[in-house]
């Protein structure tokens, strides 16, 4: 029988031999240990873009795509919160296309994001072969890459596809134009293909062009890629700009007031560095609300992270010759935290790790460098510590591994994810709201009001959490509470059929039932195909206590005004 250390290195030599038989093991391994998540519900804006969505049923609905933004592509009007506007139509056509195999079922949006995280950890661990020269290497870029728990927000619930078709985009024209466009040739077929595919990244998810003009220099100056050949991509952004303006209008996403871009300019160099944090120690697990967390930052806490922050490239700078992945890998993180920092300005935009999907994976990668220049490091003056670099990796993926265990409880359910922002981040509104929201669907008004009411004391002006306990109120048998909070709510945010419907209906249990008849009537003037409106008038004609005089007082109401909306809902009522 051959020793233990002869069949490792018989081993390794046959996987030199055969590349792809390592990568069908890592792949099997990686869907393995990430098969629970096919057995996972919805979470989060899963139930806006897939399971309440009008349009994804449609079969007109792909066409019309790339003439929406985001929210308008789901079925709402008008743009995100606070006016973020996005623009992702190959997203909502993918969403689409699995949703036309068996409705909205979770399995089947499941299997699709995750099949699309493994071929992303499959580019990378191509890169790695390239670029790091080493097979060990490229199945630790690749273990590191896939079983991350931060950035597990990436690819463990179901309409996060999004961020592993952008990265797809990006590396997979990176690696086309480094295979056949690299020194002393410019394929042009090669460079027009990866045109194509980062148009396609692009039009899966904008965000990832931040990272191109990094990516673009490393080709340029490390690789040997000539400038004619990284035209394709560039290409791709106009065609892709374009594109957005003629739908969207213009170019501008948010950050409109110079208040807002004043706060994420102080919120930049603390992202940068909360996000190598995060990469590198593997937590918080779970969604942040990083408004509620970078609110009350200092300017002196953000020079100071800012300093810090140019050391670093200081460091990278010095060393770019014999590591030149990890100027790149700090470059990549530090552009795609530009458009973070706007949106960390704005209340309720949830997320982070997903941010840091494709930042951690070029960090990965230039880690890698980092250990293989250690252990050659270590070879030529302390080759007895040369172990040491490969525990350090088995330590990190061990740890990897329990926090993704962790991951996958948390984004399990929208009660686990839930329970899981509370306990990330008591000081946010955003957590408490969901869990109200749970005990809501399972029929516990009273502990829903408690969270509604937790949402609130942290944050007054919300809308959401202030109707939802208004509703909830209502339930519970307290009118006039009710009533109170959503003339908070519509004061604030002016008017809405549910808010009218809370309204009206309070007003209806406290016996004012002319003053709710007269809400009514303003609300079916501005909401007249609201079936919640028009139930409550149909339910006011039935149950009145003097149905004659509210007829005639409803008569009268629409003489006075014949053309006001209400009037085409409540006339057939009254025959």
């Amino acid at each position: 029988m051959e020793p233990v250390s002869r069949q490792a290195a018989n081993f390794r030599t046959i996987l030199g031999a055969r590349p792809w038989l390592q990568a069908v093991l890592l792949t099997a391994a990686v869907a393995t240990i990430l098969s629970p998540s096919l057995g996972a519900g919805f979470v989060w804006d899963d139930f806006s873009q897939i399971v309440d969505s009008p349009t994804i049923a449609d079969p007109t609905a792909p066409g019309r795509y790339f003439s929406l933004n985001v929210v308008e592509s789901y079925g709402s009007e008008g743009r995100g919160a606070d006016g973020v506007d996005t623009y992702r139509p190959l997203f909502f056509i993918t969403m689409w296309l699995v949703h036309k195999i068996n409705g909205a079922d979770p399995f089947w949006f499941h299997l699709a994001v995750l099949t699309a995280h493994l071929g992303v950890g499959l580019l990378l661990w191509t890169a790695a072969r390239r670029w790091v020269e080493s097979n060990l290497a490229a199945a630790g870029v690749f273990l590191a890459f896939t079983l991350h728990p931060v950035t597990a927000e990436a690819f463990l619930w179901a309409s996060a596809v999004s961020e592993p078709m952008a990265a797809a985009g990006l590396l997979g024209s990176v690696l086309i134009l480094d295979r056949w466009c690299g020194r002393d040739r410019t394929n042009i077929v090669a460079a027009t293909i990866a045109g194509l595919v980062m148009l396609l990244g692009l039009l899966a998810k904008e965000a990832v062009l931040t990272a191109l003009p990094v990516v673009s220099l490393f080709l340029w100056r490390v690789r040997g890629v000539r400038l004619r050949a990284l035209l394709g991509p560039w290409i791709a952004v106009a065609v892709f700009l374009a594109l957005r303006v003629h739908a969207l209008s213009g170019l501008q996403a948010t950050g409109s007031g110079v208040g807002q871009r004043t706060d994420a300019l102080r919120n930049f160099p603390v992202l940068i560095l909360d996000g190598l944090r995060a990469m590198l120690s593997l937590w918080p697990v779970g969604i942040r609300h990083l408004y509620w967390d970078y609110r009350d930052l200092s300017w002196a806490a953000s020079l100071g992270a800012a300093a810090i922050v140019l050391v670093l490239f200081a460091l990278a700078w010095r060393f770019r010759r014999r590591l030149p992945l990890t100027p790149t890998a700090l470059g990549v993180t530090t552009c795609m935290m530009v458009p973070v920092a706007l949106i960390a300005t704005v209340p309720g935009w949830g997320g982070f790790g997903r941010y840091l999907y494709l930042p951690w994976g070029f960090t990965a990668l230039a880690a890698a460098e980092i250990g293989r220049r250690l252990i050659r490091r270590l070879d030529e003056r302390a080759p007895r510590l040369r172990w040491t670099v490969t525990a350090v990796v088995l330590v990190f993926l061990s740890v990897e591994t329990l926090g993704l265990r962790h991951a996958l409880e948390v984004y399990h359910s929208q009660e686990n994810l839930a329970r899981a922002s509370v306990e990330l981040e008591p000081h946010a509104p955003d957590g408490w709201e969901w869990l109200g929201n749970h005990y809501v669907e399972i029929d516990d008004p009273a502990n829903a009001a408690r969270c509604y009411s937790r949402a609130l004391a942290i944050a007054p002006g919300l809308y959401r959490p202030r109707h939802n306990l208004a509703a909830t109120l209502l339930h519970l048998g307290r009118p006039a509470e009710a009533l109170e909070h959503e003339r908070i709510a519509e004061t604030g945010h002016g008017f809405s059929a549910n808010g009218c419907f809370v309204t009206v209906s309070a007003l209806i249990q406290l016996g004012r039932l002319y003053e709710a008849a007269e809400r009514l009537l303003i609300g079916l003037d501005r909401a007249p195909d609201d079936p919640q409106l028009r139930g409550l008038q149909t339910r006011l004609l039935a149950d009145h206590p003097d149905p004659d005089g509210y007829r005639n007082w409803l008569e009268a109401q629409l003489a006075a005004a014949p053309d006001r909306a209400a009037a085409a809902v409540i006339r057939p009522l009254l025959r």
